[in-house]
């Protein structure tokens, strides 16, 4: 059986705030929150879907402006009852030295928050789980 001081060893924690890079946006910081049960949440603004849905353009971080394929639709609670619909995208990302290929981003508008971007409970786990809140940027 490991030890947990060997697992934390292994395993390098997670700030609470890390660096993502995509290809179409660049390096951005991430708030890393571990209640957030739903995908990772990309900063989206003025969100136009095609005819059929299929695919979304929206304006994010530093004004940029995407056109995405939608890969699905999920419903978040965003408190007191209230349900949105939600497009999700699928960017390549790199966090460190590591590339995570088709990572999942819901868009929401992430206007009112420090960061434009939130990692959520599912991805955390993928990352190794252990989650280092006095720390920021430990995978890089």
């Amino acid at each position: 059986m490991i030890t947990f001081k060997k697992f934390f060893e292994s395993n390098k924690p997670l700030g609470l705030i890390e660096t993502i890079t995509f290809k179409e946006l660049g390096p951005i910081e991430a708030k890393v929150d571990s209640g957030n049960g739903a995908y990772n949440v990309l900063h989206g603004v003025n969100l136009q879907y095609d005819d059929n849905k299929s695919s979304i353009t929206f304006e994010t971080v530093d004004n940029k402006s995407l056109r995405m394929p939608i890969v699905e639709f999920i419903d978040i609670n965003i408190g007191s009852g209230n349900i949105e619909e939600r497009p999700v995208v699928e960017f390549d990302i790199e966090i460190g030295d590591e590339v995570y290929p088709k990572t999942k981003f819901s868009i929401g508008d992430r206007e009112d928050n420090d960061y434009k971007i939130l990692v959520g409970k599912d991805f955390i786990e993928q990352l190794g789980g252990i989650i280092d809140v006095s720390a920021e940027g430990n995978l890089d």
